[in-house]
C-alpha cells in the first residue's frame, strides 16, 4: 500500500526536515514534472506532501501527511491542495474531509486531483489542525 511506504519514508525524513529548520532552510517550489515529494518542519513534527501517479502537467493524486512526536496528538484536522498559476492567482483548491477527534503520531489524506494545469503552476499541499496552519510544501508543475 502506497501510504504505508510513504509513512516509513517520511518518518526517516523527520531528522532531515528538522535539520533544515535549524539550518535556516525552508521548503521551496521544486519541479513536479512527474512525481514529487517533500517535508517541512511543523510544530512538534513535520508536514509532508507528495504528488504521485502524475506526468507532465497532469496531477493525478496528492498525499498529505502530518507526523507529530508523542505525546502530542493530531486533532480536528484537514488537508488542503491549492494550485496557483504562474502569475500567483489561485486556480484550483481541494480540501479533504475534516477529521474530528484526535489521533497520535500520524495522520494522512490521499486526494484524487486528476487535472491538467498550466505550465509553471505551483501546487501547495497544506495541513491544518484546529483551523491553525501547520505547514505547507510546494512544487512547481512543469512540462
Amino acid at each position: 500500500m502506497k501510504g504505508k511506504s510513504m509513512r516509513r519514508r517520511h518518518m526517516l525524513t523527520v531528522g532531515a526536515a528538522t535539520a533544515a529548520l535549524v539550518g535556516g532552510l525552508t521548503a521551496t517550489a521544486s519541479p513536479a514534472s512527474a512525481d514529487a515529494g517533500g517535508c517541512t518542519p511543523a510544530p512538534y513534527g513535520t508536514v509532508c506532501g507528495d504528488v504521485y501517479d502524475s506526468t507532465g502537467l497532469h496531477v493525478n493524486r496528492v498525499q498529505i501527511n502530518r507526523f507529530k512526536a508523542w505525546p502530542e496528538a493530531i486533532c480536528d484536522y484537514v488537508g488542503v491542495v491549492t494550485v496557483y498559476n504562474s502569475s500567483g492567482t489561485q486556480i484550483f483548491q481541494q480540501k479533504s474531509t475534516r477529521h474530528y477527534g484526535c489521533v497520535s503520531a500520524a495522520a494522512e489524506f490521499d486526494l484524487s486531483v486528476n487535472r491538467y494545469f498550466p505550465n509553471n503552476s505551483k501546487i501547495a499541499i497544506g495541513f491544518y489542525e484546529r483551523n491553525q496552519h501547520q505547514g505547507t510544501v510546494s512544487f512547481k508543475i512543469t512540462a
